[in-house]
C-alpha cells in the first residue's frame, strides 16, 4: 500500500491524529498502535507537537556548533539513521504547520501518525481520561474515528492499554484508510462515508467511547 509521490491521490498524505490533554498518554498509545500497524507490513512515520519546543542536539556536539554558527539546516547521517534540523520561521503566535513536517518525511509512507495537532483538519483518535469530557477543540476539527477513555493514573504514570484496545483501534485505522484506497477515484468523499463495518463518530454525532 505504499503512497505514490507521482499521484493526485496522495498530495495530501494518509494522516491519522491523536489529540488529548497532556498527561492522558498519547505518546504511549503511540508505543502500542505503531508496532501493531507495523506487524501488518505498514511503514509508519510519527510526527509529534512540541508545544513546550525542543532542544534536538546536545550542546557540544559538532552538530550543534555548526547550527549554532548560523546555518540554515544541518543533517546527519550513518549507515542507521538520517537527522536534519532545521529552523522554523513560525511565529510564535502561530501554530505549527504539520504540513512542513509532513513534506520533510520519506515519500513512500504508508500512513504518519500526528501527535497533537489537534487544529489541522486530519482524522483523529482523541483520548479523554477517565469519564471526562473532550476537549471542544479537539472535536472541531476533523472526522472523530474514536473517543478512547483512558483508565485514571498518576501524572508519572503510564497509562495501560489492553490488547483488545489496541487491536479495536488498528482495526479501525486500516478500515479508514482501506476504505479510501480501494475507491474508484480520487474525489472528496462525505466526511460521513461509511468505512466497512467500523463503527465511528464525528462531532455532530453522539459521543461513543472506547474504555
Amino acid at each position: 500500500m505504499n503512497l505514490n509521490p507521482n499521484s493526485k491521490c496522495t498530495l495530501r498524505r494518509k494522516v491519522v491524529g491523536v489529540v488529548g490533554l497532556s498527561g492522558t498518554g498519547k505518546t504511549t498509545l503511540l508505543e502500542c498502535l505503531i508496532p501493531s500497524l507495523c506487524a501488518r507490513g505498514w511503514r509508519i512515520a510519527a510526527v509529534k507537537h512540541a508545544s513546550h519546543g525542543f532542544l534536538a542536539d546536545r550542546p557540544g556536539k559538532d552538530s550543534y556548533r555548526l547550527y549554532e554558527s548560523g546555518a540554515e539546516a544541518v543533517a546527519l547521517i550513518s549507515h542507521e539513521q538520517l537527522a536534519t534540523f532545521t529552523r522554523s520561521a513560525t511565529p510564535t503566535d502561530a501554530e505549527v504547520s504539520l504540513d512542513r513536517a509532513l513534506a520533510s518525511l520519506p515519500q513512500d509512507l504508508d500512513l504518519v501518525i500526528a501527535e497533537g495537532f489537534s487544529w489541522e483538519s486530519i482524522p483523529r483518535i482523541v483520548l479523554v481520561q477517565g469519564e471526562a469530557s473532550p476537549a471542544k477543540g479537539h472535536l472541531a476539527d476533523g472526522e472523530v474515528l474514536q473517543i478512547v477513555s483512558v483508565p485514571n493514573h498518576a501524572p508519572n504514570e503510564k497509562p495501560v492499554y489492553s490488547d483488545e484496545a489496541i487491536a479495536l483501534l488498528t482495526e479501525l485505522i486500516v478500515a479508514k484508510f482501506a476504505h479510501a484506497e480501494s475507491s474508484a477515484n480520487c474525489e472528496e468523499r462525505d466526511d460521513h462515508a461509511r468505512t466497512g463495518d467500523v463503527a465511528k463518530t464525528s462531532a455532530k454525532d453522539p459521543v461513543s467511547r472506547l474504555s
